[in-house]
Formats: structure tokens, sequence, C-alpha cells
């Protein structure tokens, strides 16, 4: 109801002493209608209601014998009933019906709706304090049973001093929620709320309910479970308010201690900014507590952190923290990063000494195996680049001595300056640095053989049997390069070094045999391709 929570607080307040209960009934057989509200404020200020929606014609009168046992009961309390759904009637009276009600005819209204009379009757009882509310819906039963008429009667034989107000369900639930605030009087209600009608014989300018009607304990404890279900600073400090001394002022300064020493409250007073909440991130980590990420946001990850630090250092897991819990985590901290600083100093003096001592029995005497092997274990370690100097002057002392041989072997071969001289030279530096110069010598002392192509074979046969000699020798693509590098080194041009016998390198092939006096056939056999290859080879030219 819009008004009722705030009148209930106003009415404990002005509350002198305790009345009695009063009893309601409530009939909600209307479908588009809700009348929670009403049951809610009629409860609020102390009645006892007896309700149901949607019922059949036995469940509404179970429910209105419930309520007349109450209204027994209650003896001189309040009564109201609110009854809401589609009326037929007749002349001598009218019915609520049943939700599950079909069209019944006169002699049958009874099995299928809630006489109207017995209700104005049983809520009689309570004389002038009863009171009937009519919901009339816009949809009626369009055409009743025989006898019958749809909707309610333009009037009432009603009990005396019965009062009956009547509208829609919503002019109804705007009635009941003024004529629930104790002191008000029917007439005031007609005049506030528009379209609502009065029937009986109810003194309409006496208050329903007197100054300071209030149920204490029920409006107690109905504030209480308010404040409850909203489990808040506010809704426990306006229970206070209300009711200062209440049945529940004690546990309701209990609850307000308990949320005011709630963890995430007290953590949250701390104001803590995103570096200080990046701090304890840290400081987390530190300890061994992933808070997945270090960004100054308390997520699942840190409060599950925050969780098991608190666990581990025996303290209440609430995953939130106060100020001390974060002086004692950031001490926690900085110990295990002077252990961690302790322990990677062991480390690294441990690392040191191993280094060293694989270095004395290693690199220290200076050779070259030695030197490579202290590099292979330790390339960035302490005598590294020691280690790497003294194999570059190594190396380079190898190949200062290199040179100087090759420098001799020069001096030599000119001295001599013989074809064999230049030949013996090359054997042994062919890459050297007079190497050019070698082959130059060479070619002065023994000019390079002219090709000549081979003479057709007076016997087409002995080149069949000179190709099918060669390719029984099943030469592979390497061998075909070396042969076609020996025959270059030679002095003979075989073309394109590249594995493949083509014409050019047929009539090399005849100048090597001419010169290795085979028969000239421009194909490769076994004697030629030992005198290639073999020691032979080199032999024949010392």
């Amino acid at each position: 109801m819009r008004k009722t929570l705030a009148v209930v607080f106003g009415l404990v307040l002005a509350a002198t002493r305790v009345q009695a209960e009063g009893v309601a009934l409530v009939i909600d057989n209307d479908a588009d209608a809700d009348l929670s509200q009403a049951v809610t404020a009629l409860e609020t200020v102390g009645f006892h209601v007896v309700s149901g929606s949607a019922l059949d014609a036995e469940e509404m009168r179970a429910q209105l014998a419930g309520a007349q046992d109450q209204i027994l009961r209650a003896e001189a309390g309040h009564v109201v009933v609110i009854l809401a759904g589609t009326y037929v009637h007749f002349a001598g009276g009218g019915w609520l019906l049943a939700a599950d009600a079909e069209a019944p005819a006169l002699g049958l209204a009874d099995g299928q709706g809630l006489r109207l009379d017995v209700v104005f009757e049983i809520a009689a009882s309570a004389g002038e304090k009863a009171l009937v509310w009519l919901g009339k819906g816009d949809a009626e039963m369009a055409e009743p049973g025989t006898g019958l008429v749809a909707g309610l009667p333009a009037e009432f034989a009603l009990p005396e001093g019965l009062g009956v107000m009547r509208g829609t369900p919503e002019i109804v639930l705007a009635g009941l929620d003024e004529i629930l605030q104790p002191g008000t009087a029917p007439e005031t209600v007609l005049r506030r709320v528009a379209g609502l009608e009065a029937a009986g014989t109810l003194d309409l300018r006496r208050a329903f309910l007197p100054e300071g009607f209030a149920p204490l304990a029920r409006a107690d404890r109905r504030a209480f479970e308010a404040a409850v279900e909203a489990d808040t600073e506010a809704a426990f400090l306006d229970y206070l308010a209300a009711y200062p001394n209440g049945l529940n002022a004690q546990a309701a300064r209990a609850e307000l201690e308990r949320i005011r020493t709630a963890p995430d409250r007290i953590e949250a007073a701390l104001f803590l900014t995103r570096d200080e909440r990046r701090a304890i991130q840290r400081d987390l980590s530190v300890l061994g507590y992933d808070t997945r990420g270090i960004d100054g946001i308390f997520g699942p990850g840190t409060r599950g952190a925050i969780g098991g630090w608190q666990r581990d250092t025996e303290r209440e897991v609430t995953s939130f923290l106060d100020r001390n819990q974060i002086f004692a985590l950031a001490r926690d901290a900085a110990e295990r990063t002077a252990e961690i600083e302790a322990e990677e100093r062991a480390r690294r003096e441990a690392a040191e000494r191993a280094d060293r001592d694989f270095w004395a029995v290693t690199g220290a005497a200076g050779d070259e195996p030695g030197l490579r092997s202290y590099l292979q274990r330790y390339p960035d370690g302490i005598f590294a680049d020691l280690a790497r100097e003294r194999l570059e002057r190594i190396a380079q002392e190898t190949r200062d001595a290199d040179r100087a041989r090759d420098l001799a072997a020069w001096r030599r071969a000119s001295q001599i300056d013989s074809p064999s001289a230049y030949m013996a030279y090359l054997r042994e530096w062919p890459e050297g640095e007079f190497a050019d110069l070698a082959r130059a010598r060479l070619d002065e002392a023994q000019p390079p053989l002219q090709p000549v192509p081979p003479e057709p074979s007076p016997d087409p046969s002995l080149e069949e049997q000179a190709r099918a000699t060669e390719a029984a020798l099943g030469l592979n693509h390497a061998t075909r390069l070396l042969i076609e590098r020996r025959l270059a080194r030679l002095g003979f041009d075989p073309g394109p070094v590249d594995g493949v016998f083509d014409a050019q390198t047929r009539v090399a092939i005849v100048q090597a045999q001419q010169l290795f006096d085979l028969r000239p056939t421009g194909y490769v056999n076994q004697d030629l391709l030992t005198m290639l290859v073999s020691s032979l080879f080199r032999e024949f030219f010392n």
C-alpha cells in the first residue's frame, strides 16, 4: 500500500496501550486484481488475516468458517472482510461466485458461490467494529443462469450497524489504505477516494480504528523482521527510532554492532588507494599467494589469497583486511623478502664457486679443449670473456703458423719452378694464398690440351658399349659432380659443374682420356674414374 508502512511506525510511537487484535477475511477471486497488499496492510496494523485467491465454493466457505472462528475468539476486536470477483444476485440476496463457477441458475447458486447475506451476518457479530469491502471487477458474467442477474444489487439488506464499501478492486485498496489509519472516519475516506460507495447503517463520522490503535507486539515484530530482511544499518536505525525500548531493541542493537564491525565495512572504512591495494597484492605474492594479478582490484583471486594468508596465520578467515592485518601482512612480506634475498645471494655465491672451480680444472691451463669446455658450461660465466680472448689468440696463432707454412711451401715450389713442384704445392695448399699463382705457372709451363672431338667409331656398337659401361658404374649425382670438378682442376672445361654430362662434359672426358693414354670414348669407365679420384691420380703428378 502507498502509506501503510509509514503509518505503522507513526502509530506505534503514538500507542499508549496494546489493543485487541482484529480479524480480517480476504478472498480474491478476481484474476485481474491483487489483494496481497491488503493482506500485508491488515497484518501490519495487527489484524489476524484469513486469505485465499482463486477459490472454489467449498474453499470460500472454509475460509469464511475460519474467519468466524477467529472473530468469536477476538471478542470485541475489529472485523474487516474484503471480497473481489464476479457477483450475481436476485431480489433476496447475492453471491460471490467461485473461480470455477459456470453460469449457475438460482437453484444452484449456493453450490457455486458464497452467500453475501451469510458473510454480512458473520461480520456483523462484531457490531459497529465490522466493515465489509466488495471489489467488483470490470468483467461480469454475460448470461447468468435462470433467476439470477449479473453484478451486485443496487441495495443490500444489511444487519444493524454493519457498513459496506464497494467499488473496483483498485478503489477498495485505496479506501482500505485510508481507513486503516487510526482516527480516520468512513466519511473522510469517501471524500478522499473517488468512486467508493458506502451502504448500511454504519456511523460514517466515527473512526473505524480509534486513535492509538496499534497492537504493539505484532507491529514491533513485523518492523524488526523488515529490518532483518533488509539487513542494513539504516533499516535497524529506523526500527530503533520507532521502538527505542521495543521487544527487539536489544537484538537490533546487536545487529547494528555486527554490521558496523563486519570485515568488509572495516576494510571499506580504510579507503585504500589503488597503490595501497597493489602493495597488498605484492605482499601476498611475495608470500606465495596467487592474487591473479597486481592491478589494485580486489577480485576473487585477491580475496582467496587474503583468506589463505588468514588461514595459514591462524586468523579468522574473512577474506577482508583490517589495519592491523595489513601491517602484519607487510611485516611478513618484508621478512620473506629478506629471506628470498639471502637465498638468492647464497645461490649466487654457490654458482660463483662452482664457476671458479670449473675454470680451475679446465680453462685456467689455457689450452683450447679446456677453454671450449668451460665456455660450453658457462657461456656467460665469470671467465667467459677471458676464455674467448684466449681462444681467439690461439686461433690467430694457428692462422699465423699456417700462413708461415703456406709461404714456406710456396718458396720451395717457386725455387724449383717445375710443374711437379707447383702440383705438390697445390696438393698441400689447394686454397692457399698462392694457389691461383701456382695454377697460372702450371698453365704457362704446360699449355692446355686443345679439345679434340672424338672420332666417329668405325663400329657403332663400341659407342654403345662405352655408354653401357658408364651406366653400369651407377654414377650418382655426387660422383658426377666430383668428376666434373676433377676435370676442371686438370684444366679441362666440363661446362657447368652441375652433375649433368652434356656435350661439353663429353669433350672434357675425351681430353682426360687422352691425357691418361686411355681410349677416347667420351664416356667414363673404371680406369678413368680411378685416375681421377684415387691416389693413383695424385701420384701420377709427383
